[in-house]
């Protein structure tokens, strides 16, 4: 690690021993195991384990400290591994979802160095409408691209409106820029109906497209010069004695650089325990998506991903 990288993280060790000073009463926590696991059709596997140490811990959704990740990529024969130092902190509302969730990275991979970042910022701009800016910049996770040290940046918004008591559309627009010279912009759209108001269920109609604005470049990745799909879905968001339930199921259509429609899928669950749980904060999720890939239009990933946060005193 260079000499800017170790002062970056001193610096965000004295500012978070600073704040916890200042704030005697808030707790301290530690999470040991974080894990992700990821297997797709083209028989391109990820692991990801990591743990994490927060000075400053009020709750399972606001807290400030260091991660520490371990990342593991492996295709037929080839594979690579990456160690990956963060800084965060983080303050969402459980009760609206609102606020940020910032932080930095360092990520070496295969000789490569790259600063990372997955940050938001959510708001209430009016009664009716919320906002939220976001920013990204990680590597491109495909073994051609982790090869050559390929790495992405993204900057977009959400703006989510209410256009009646039980509907309201979600609009996201955003640039991806990647190393290799392409760009990417990305329109996401989700008009939202409370289908049955008392257990959380919504009925969805979802929109994505992007496209590669430089298809010229070695196909190290899914860049096709157009990408649409329109899908169906019914959401999940449920309270039960302090957990959170959130799920999506959808069906849907999408084309690639025009040829004829073919047929995706969507299926993920999540949970989340009680945000003020004083033994453990677990929360996990897990999903399965069916979409054109690099190789196909049957692409299929799935996931599993899980936390879990112990606080102290």
């Amino acid at each position: 690690m260079n000499k800017g990288i170790w002062l970056f993280l001193s610096s965000c060790l004295v500012f978070t021993l600073a704040q916890a000073e200042e704030e005697d009463a808030v707790r301290k926590a530690v999470s040991i195991p974080d894990i992700y696991a990821s297997t797709d059709s083209e028989g391109f596997s990820t692991y990801k384990y990591g743990a994490g140490i927060y000075p400053v811990f009020e709750h399972g959704e606001k807290y400030t400290g260091f991660e520490y990740q371990h990342n593991y990529f492996t295709q037929g024969n080839w594979n690579s591994s990456a160690e990956q130092y963060t800084f965060i902190t983080k303050a969402i509302n459980p009760r609206t979802a609102l606020g940020y969730r910032l932080n930095a990275g360092y990520n070496v991979e295969n000789g490569y160095h790259l600063l990372t970042t997955d940050s938001q910022y959510g708001f209430q701009a009016t009664d009716t409408t919320r906002v939220e800016l976001l920013i990204n910049r990680d590597r491109v996770e495909t073994q051609n691209s982790l090869t050559k040290g390929l790495y992405y940046t993204l900057g977009g918004a959400s703006i989510e409106q209410q256009l009646l008591e039980r509907l309201r559309v979600v609009v996201v627009g955003a640039y991806m820029y990647f190393s290799d010279t392409n760009t990417r912009p990305i329109l996401r759209a989700k008009l939202i109906y409370d289908l049955v108001p008392a257990y959380g269920i919504t009925a969805q109609i979802r929109y994505r497209q992007y496209r590669d604005n430089n298809t010229n470049v070695p196909n190290n990745y899914f860049n096709p010069s157009n990408y649409d799909e329109t899908m169906l879905a019914l959401g999940l968001h449920k309270r039960i004695e302090g957990w959170v339930v959130n799920g999506t199921a959808g069906v849907g259509q999408q084309s690639v650089n025009h040829d004829p429609s073919t047929t995706t899928q969507l299926y993920e669950l999540a949970a989340t325990s009680p945000i003020n749980s004083k033994d453990v904060y677990f929360r996990a999720s897990a999903g399965y998506d069916k979409s054109a890939g690099f190789l196909s239009p049957s692409y299929s990933y799935r996931y599993l991903k899980a936390d879990l946060i112990f606080p102290f005193d």
